[in-house]
């Protein structure tokens, strides 16, 4: 009984020695440790969803298969298991083997939705057509949701150009990742079938610019890739970390030239803290990918300090200098790094850059960021000015009325217009907590307590933590004499309150509102 009892405690220090390799930061070592776990002990549960788990985050397919078959052997796998025995026999063309596997996930109701779209895929990648109806996947409840980009992806893979360009003017996902990278795949396909203009239509859908982008063809490898990129994110969503992560490992490990499956991981990853894994993913995307721009958004964001985002923006702006999203991004970092000199200069030759465009309400747009930063650093006289000439080119923008109106308001400059700007900004987005609170406040500031108090509550409850907004309420409720609920709503503002503000909230808690401590 000396040895299996000896055997044990070896495991035992294998699995401890692997928990503190991983503590520690070397997950690499973990995961031989974890492989060792299991050829140690195969029918060990804790060993194969650990070796999956480590073998998932550093990207070892062979060891995540190993672990797969482990817990199938043992009869401990989840009902998902089938799906890397697919993804294996896939990557080595054994059809058939593929489709046993499959078989095997249909049986688990859990995937029956997914069903039609790996049957699809798996004919394409036999040089066949995907015989997949769109009609009959949109009519499928569950499949119907994650199959509106796949069945677009069919058509491109098929050759049914026609369909999928009418299927992606009325496509209505561009806002969601899936949207995204359907359409620069799409702007691949178009590209080489000679529709430039529709290729850069899809382009400008998800706010690239001009430019020559370089996409794979639609695979089945793609197809799928996408179809697994897509779970991923919804399972992560769904609360399920662990399996979003298999899941868009799995995309990879289908497609690994995929920039599309990389962001989606790298997304992941970052989610769960994993962030010099995420930013290595990143920074494997090239320049001439219609993915690199949000690739460059996600490293800033990864960014250990506010100085190396600004490295990273300013030189992906230097490396395409006539790229207006990556301008924009460096000119932001800067001003997130209090850089705001520097942002301005950013910002004016964004806008010289743009002299001879077209696009009223873009060049809006760059004013209205020019006076926030102008605002900031302390010019209100430049501020102004640029929120003028943005409240021209574009007068139907709520968000340029409500900047301009508050401001004039907070100032006492101009209250009467003031009023008149925030209410229009209010008619046209009266959803917005923001603006809700400016017309509030106008409302206060004329004397018009019984008219702001409706429009703060309203505005508190679409942003409940917000200082600003709170201390309007509270200082609202005190004209009215509901002292009490003043210094409530004083304490709420006081828990996010920044700068001169947190000394004017004190005093106000302590000694009621006065004309000094109101509000600006």
């Amino acid at each position: 009984m000396a040895a299996p009892a000896h055997a044990a405690q070896d495991a035992s220090d294998i699995y401890w020695a692997a928990q503190r390799q991983e503590i520690s930061g070397r997950s690499d070592e973990a995961l031989k440790s974890y492989a060792k776990l299991l050829a140690r002990s195969p029918e060990s549960e804790a060993a194969a969803n650990n070796l999956l788990n480590a073998a998932v985050r550093e990207g070892s397919f062979v060891d995540a298969l190993a672990a797969v078959k482990a817990a199938q052997k043992a009869g401990l796998a989840d009902s998902d298991a089938p799906l890397l025995i697919f993804t294996d026999a896939f990557r080595r063309k054994k059809w058939a083997e593929a489709e046993r596997a499959l078989a095997v996930l249909e049986a688990a109701d859990d995937f029956a939705f997914m069903m039609p779209m790996l049957k699809g895929w798996l004919n394409v990648a036999q040089g066949r057509d995907s015989n997949v109806s769109g009609q009959a996947l949109l009519t499928s409840g569950l499949t119907a949701y994650y199959s509106d980009d796949q069945i677009i992806y069919f058509d491109l893979a098929d050759g049914n150009i026609a369909q999928a360009k009418l299927r992606l003017r009325n496509f209505r996902g561009y806002d969601e990742p899936h949207g995204r990278f359907l359409a620069g795949h799409a702007m691949g396909e178009f590209s080489r079938s000679a529709d430039a203009e529709f290729a850069s239509a899809l382009g400008r859908q998800i706010g690239l610019d001009v430019g020559n982008y370089a996409t794979s063809r639609v695979t089945a490898e793609l197809g799928l890739a996408m179809l697994f990129t897509r779970l991923g994110l919804a399972l992560d969503e769904q609360r399920q970390p662990q399996k979003g992560l298999l899941f868009a490992r799995i995309a990879t490990w289908l497609a690994p030239s995929s920039d599309a499956a990389k962001l989606g991981l790298a997304e992941l990853m970052d989610r769960q803290d994993l962030d010099v894994k995420a930013s290595a993913l990143l920074k494997g995307i090239a320049p001439n990918s219609p993915f690199w721009v949000q690739a460059v958004v996600n490293q800033t964001q990864l960014a250990t300090s506010s100085d190396e985002a600004v490295a990273i923006a300013r030189a992906s702006s230097e490396a395409q200098p006539a790229s207006s999203q990556l301008k924009l991004l460096y000119a932001q970092t800067l001003e997130l790094a209090d850089r705001r000199d520097l942002a301005v200069t950013v910002y004016r030759s964004l806008l010289d850059q743009d002299a001879g465009g077209t696009n009223g309400a873009r060049r809006a747009v760059y004013l209205l960021l020019l006076a926030s930063a102008l605002d900031a650093n302390g010019d209100w006289d430049s501020a102004r000015n640029a929120l003028e000439d943005a409240a021209v080119l574009d007068p139907k923008n709520p968000q340029i009325l409500n900047y301009l109106g508050y401001s004039l308001l907070e100032r006492r400059i101009d209250v009467a217009r003031g009023f008149d700007l925030v209410s229009q900004a209010h008619q046209l987005a009266p959803q917005s907590a923001a603006i809700t609170d400016s017309l509030g406040w106008a409302h206060f500031l004329r004397g018009e307590v019984d008219k702001a108090i409706p429009l703060l509550e309203s505005a508190v409850k679409g942003a409940i933590a917000d200082a600003a907004i709170n201390e309007h309420l509270g200082d609202a409720y005190w004209s009215a004499g509901r002292r009490s609920e003043a210094r409530f709503l004083w304490k709420a503002a006081a828990l996010a309150a920044e700068g001169e503000a947190v000394g004017r909230l004190a005093q106000k808690i302590d000694f009621g509102w006065t004309k000094e401590t109101a509000a600006p």
